[in-house]
């Protein structure tokens, strides 16, 4: 079965479908060699509980002939709140506005072409959408066109699977280690070219922060700054609870703003949880009644350990985190 691709031609305006295997870009496109790009990835669900009920079944058996079953219902999650935040990524990079109309109707097709053909087994997977800048600069631009390719800004949709290893970090829980962030907190106020907070296709030091950590034993790694704030995971924000309330870094300090986390303390608020953006330490995890990392994909990973210090694990507040997650 080949992979579902959708392609956006941002300055003609269109869409079309492709495979996932097959080549699509030049080697010229900036989003390639300069990492000149933003994505956004969306977890969605699929079954009767993402959308409305099924209808219940018929008592007698009908001699009309059978209709095409329908397409399984299926939910974005946290979809606005995405698309906004890709939106400002797009601003603070100086790219052109990111069409809603064509980003949507690009998922929309993936997703259609997923859930038609998956087994009634799988109930969530992930959509990776994303906007290049386009050609570099000394690209020959009229050959390109010559051939067909989209020589202004392109965008892209493809689906990602939930891994066994993701679904399982989400009550199995995580072991994590700090690293040094390399600058000190609130450096982005100061030098905004620096893209602190936007989610951009440069992602190498967050992959080399990854793998140092599964190198020093770990699953995942921590970012502390310079001057001993912690900030964030390499794809994950950072949760802590303290009695009745759930903490988490100032995006402002230098990280990027989850949609996830955001959806947690929507659900938190309403629940009754006091939830509060704040400056913390490393000690502050330490202390915690409860530290979690949360992403779109994984939803809620509970923090098992720091620095090979054990932390209070809260079953009870990560089951609830992955229900106030998936009603957004």
């Amino acid at each position: 079965m080949h992979t579902p691709l959708a392609l956006i031609d941002v300055t003609a305006g269109t869409v079309r479908t492709a495979r996932l295997e097959d080549a699509q870009f030049p080697v010229e496109d900036l989003a390639i060699h300069r990492g000149e790009g933003i994505f956004e990835t969306v977890l969605v669900s699929v079954g009767p509980s993402a959308g409305d009920a099924a209808p219940a079944a018929t008592a007698a058996a009908s001699t009309a002939p059978a209709a095409p079953a329908a397409p399984r219902p299926h939910r974005i999650h946290s979809e606005e709140a995405h698309f906004e935040r890709f939106q400002q990524s797009a601003a603070m990079l100086e790219l052109p506005d990111p069409p809603r109309a064509l980003f949507d109707e690009a998922v929309a097709a993936v997703i259609d072409q997923v859930v038609a053909g998956l087994d009634d087994s799988v109930t969530e997977f992930s959509v990776r959408y994303a906007l290049s800048r386009g050609l570099d600069a000394h690209a020959d631009t009229a050959a390109h066109a010559a051939a067909g390719t989209p020589t202004g800004a392109r965008g892209w949709a493809f689906p990602i699977s939930v891994t066994p290893v993701q679904a399982a970090q989400r009550t199995d829980g995580v072991r994590v280690i700090t690293l040094d962030r390399g600058y000190d907190a609130y450096l982005g106020e100061r030098a905004p070219w620096l893209l602190i907070g936007a989610k951009t296709l440069s992602y190498a030091v967050n992959q080399a922060a990854a793998r140092h950590a599964k190198a020093q034993g770990a699953d995942e790694a921590l970012f502390v700054s310079r001057d001993g704030l912690v900030l964030e995971g390499p794809t994950a924000n950072l949760v802590i609870r303290r009695g009745d309330a759930l903490l988490t870094p100032d995006p402002r300090a230098g990280l990027l703003h989850g949609t996830t986390q955001r959806a947690a303390f929507t659900g938190a608020e309403a629940a009754g949880h006091r939830v509060r953006y704040t400056d913390l330490t490393v000690e502050d995890v330490l202390a915690a009644d409860g530290a979690w990392l949360l992403s779109s994909t994984r939803t809620a990973v509970p923090i098992l350990s720091l620095d090979g210090r054990e932390l209070t694990v809260d079953a009870p507040l990560t089951a609830q985190l992955h229900d106030w997650i998936r009603a957004a």
